[in-house]
């Protein structure tokens, strides 16, 4: 299993509205191409991790290099891994109120302390993840 590892900026500020949205049609995209893992998003700033097959991710990187949405877009690490971390593709972000998108599959509150610990935590993603979360996500 492949990762891949970015961080980027978006072109405008995503409102809970627009993060659901993305979460909805991430998820239908990504699963239709193997591809699972995790966005964190804050005040214009996407972390993401993504894992699925190689060719997978450098097709999924180039579209993701050339879409309008993103600038300033920095691959932080690829690599390989014995099995798959994320077992679907997932969104988190502080929402406004939390109550409009916790019922949406796939989001998760990355205010609360343990939300990787169900992860493996020997994968690269989860530290970086855990980092962007505590210093990018606290009210």
């Amino acid at each position: 299993m492949n990762y891949l590892i970015y961080v980027s900026t978006s072109s405008r500020l995503l409102n809970t509205d627009d993060l659901g949205q993305i979460l909805l049609e991430g998820r239908k995209n990504f699963n239709n191409r193997g591809i699972t893992g995790m966005m964190l998003y804050s005040n214009g700033t996407i972390f993401q991790a993504l894992e699925g097959e190689a060719e997978e991710l450098d097709q999924l990187f180039e579209g993701i290099r050339h879409d309008d949405s993103q600038k300033s877009i920095i691959k932080l690490k690829t690599g390989s891994s014995v099995s798959r971390t994320f077992s679907d593709w997932s969104v988190g972000f502080k929402a406004s109120c939390t109550d409009m998108v916790t019922h949406v599959t796939g989001f998760v509150d990355p205010l609360k302390h343990d939300f990787l610990d169900a992860y493996n935590h020997q994968h690269p993603a989860i530290n970086l993840l855990k980092s962007f979360a505590q210093y990018n996500l606290q009210y």
